[in-house]
């Protein structure tokens, strides 16, 4: 699995939680945008299972020993049959009982897929009964989970028959072959999926284009483009700044609006310093729109995102995930943790880790927020959401931390003994 990526797509769902709490997005903006990332989140791990041993992959091996089981101790049972006839109807005996194993054998696989295809889907609806979500949802996740059900079937179908084929080839030319040879070709047929033009509007990508998903996921489905005004957009950001990564925000707004050009700038250039003073910008990355964004056909869905000064647009803080208050004094080798009373104990399980490894090095604070304090911490540093880490008085991260990746990305800004050891990396 893609760590980065993934810690990225975690990152972006924190964004959209941190949004929505702002009121910067509504809920069902909220709801597209979380499927869209748990989407993405799932495929990862989809890709990464495949390189594993599954319970599916077992189940298929143990079907596939239980067939050849069955065959063997089938033809063994038949060819007892045949030695106890009499010499003349040998032969005439034999090629009936090849025919009725072939019958057998092709009985056994319909209803072998069947029973895969009946418990597959039970397992799919019992989980959408688990979880209650709202009925639009379940319609979509229904659909992805049918069509991640259909490849374990069509995979299991696909070695059941090789399986057959195998059995075939060795029982040598007998009449039938030629009907279990199409039989073959039906199944093969049937097992082919189909797969529609489109599933969901992102699906639609051409340059320079907004496109719409038109009835997803049927025969009929298709894409139907719309161009999108030009749009121009300036990003802020210090490129020396490990952890002020612009990659997922920028993703996100080129997906909006797909004729965008993004200019970068250092925020030590004559450039950005005039736009950081001019427009007050306190926290970087910093995304700056020119005013031809109210031009776009997603500006009225997105503009609470924004704050307008001037004939500009700027991404609020707490919407863009802007991390690093470059205007604090900076203060090396310094670790912050900002937690309410709820999530102490948890953290403090990972955080001891790091702790003990850099010992005195570290000149740590840990700070129990109350509701009182969440206000004044929200417009300080723009912090809405608990555990939030802050490294050097200047850069935050938030959400549960592993011993690890708390000591990757203090190391990432401070150079100290202890970094290149390895921490445990699964959260406690």
């Amino acid at each position: 699995m893609d760590k980065e990526q993934k810690e990225r797509l975690e990152q972006e769902l924190r964004f959209l939680e941190e949004s929505l709490e702002a009121d910067v997005i509504s809920k069902d903006e909220y709801e597209r945008g979380k499927e869209r990332i748990e989407k993405k989140l799932k495929d990862i791990e989809e890709i990464a299972a495949e390189t594993e041993e599954t319970p599916y992959k077992d189940e298929k091996k143990e079907l596939e020993r239980e067939i050849k089981e069955e065959v063997n101790q089938e033809e063994k049972e038949v060819k007892e049959e045949i030695i106890e006839e009499e010499p003349e109807q040998e032969k005439i005996e034999e090629e009936k009982e090849e025919i009725e194993i072939r019958e057998i054998r092709e009985e056994r696989l319909k209803r072998k897929i069947e029973e895969t295809k009946e418990k597959e889907v039970v397992e799919h609806e019992a989980k959408e009964i688990i979880e209650e979500e709202p009925e639009q949802e379940k319609i979509e996740e229904e659909k992805e989970e049918i069509i991640i059900s259909n490849k374990w079937v069509y995979g299991l179908a696909i070695l059941i028959i090789l399986a057959l084929l195998f059995f075939s080839v060795r029982s040598c030319s007998i009449p039938g072959e030629e009907d279990v040879n199409e039989t073959n070709k039906e199944v093969n047929k049937a097992a082919e999926e189909f797969v529609p033009e489109c599933f969901l509007d992102s699906d639609c990508k051409k340059e320079g284009m907004l496109g719409t998903c038109l009835n997803p996921d049927t025969k009929e489905a298709k894409c139907e483009f719309k161009e999108d005004a030009k749009v121009e957009l300036r990003v802020i950001n210090d490129n020396s700044c490990n952890l002020c990564d612009t990659s997922r925000i920028k993703q996100i707004i080129e997906e909006l609006f797909p004729n965008i050009n993004i200019k970068d700038i250092d925020y030590k250039s004559t450039e950005a310093k005039n736009l950081i003073t001019q427009l007050n910008i306190t926290a970087l990355p910093a995304y700056i729109f020119e005013s031809n964004i109210t031009q776009a056909i997603n500006f009225d869905g997105f503009k609470r995102a924004l704050t307008k000064k001037g004939n500009k647009y700027v991404i609020a803080n707490t919407a863009s995930g802007a991390n690093y208050y470059f205007k604090r004094e900076k203060i090396d080798n310094k670790l912050d943790v900002f937690l309410t009373p709820d999530i102490e104990i948890m953290i403090d399980n990972n955080l001891n880790e790091f702790l003990d490894l850099f010992k005195n090095q570290v000149q740590f604070t840990k700070h129990i927020i109350t509701e009182e304090g969440k206000e004044e911490l929200s417009e300080e540093l723009g912090i809405t959401s608990y555990p939030t880490f802050l490294i050097n008085n200047q850069i935050k991260f938030g959400g549960i931390q592993s011993a690890n990746s708390i000591k990757e990305k203090f190391c990432s800004l401070n150079n100290i003994s202890g970094c290149e050891k390895e921490l445990p990396k699964n959260i406690k």
